[in-house]
């Protein structure tokens, strides 16, 4: 067992080879010396503090499985920096992947509503009627974004132009307010009343 006096004196090498000799508590100084800076470094790539603590003690995992085979020539800093790095690296591609999947999902969702129900919902001439007493319950902005999108036909890209939006923004507002629209549609064929 490391007593603390005698563990800061000795190098990153030195507590390494305490370790893969077995004594665990050798390792506790390692984490202490690098744990600052490797935080700082990793918060400094990854700024939401919850995950610069995961990844910041996932890479002090895998340093602890991985000792064994490691040359240490020096501070290990460098080596944790870049098993940080790795680590950072693998959760900004599994946020853009899940992001892209989402995008997706809506894009889907959209081209779906378009093809199936919103047009479904205006083929008779109740229907019809109704869709128009609906566009009039809409707010002004989100009626001028379905009438420039239906009745000019822009696309979504000119849509975001003109309205100084995202592309993003426009589909998963027309989105909405064609899921608003349907559901008024069906609660006034229905006979319900509708509410916003």
């Amino acid at each position: 067992m490391s007593s603390p006096s005698t563990t800061s004196e000795l190098t990153d090498g030195d507590l390494a080879e305490r370790v893969r000799a077995g004594d665990l508590d050798a390792f506790t100084p390692l984490v202490q010396r690098h744990i600052g800076p490797i935080r700082a470094f990793v918060a400094m790539k990854l700024p939401v503090p919850h995950l610069a603590d995961e990844i910041t003690h996932e890479t002090f995992v895998f340093a602890f499985k991985n000792l064994e085979g490691l040359e240490l020539r020096g501070s290990m800093r460098a080596w944790l920096r870049a098993v940080a790095w790795n680590l950072v690296r693998k959760e900004l591609l599994r946020f853009a992947r899940e992001q892209n999947n989402l995008s997706n999902l809506e894009k889907a969702q959209v081209s779906d509503l378009e093809a199936t129900s919103f047009s479904e919902s205006a083929n008779t001439t109740d229907d019809a009627a109704f869709l128009e007493e609906c566009l009039e319950g809409l707010a002004p902005a989100a009626r001028k974004l379905v009438e420039e999108r239906y009745a000019r036909g822009l696309t979504n890209e000119e849509l975001a132009v003109l309205m100084g939006r995202t592309a993003e923004w426009v589909r998963v507002t027309l989105f909405r307010v064609r899921r608003q629209l349907r559901e008024c549609i069906e609660a006034k064929s229905g006979g319900t009343a509708y509410g916003v």
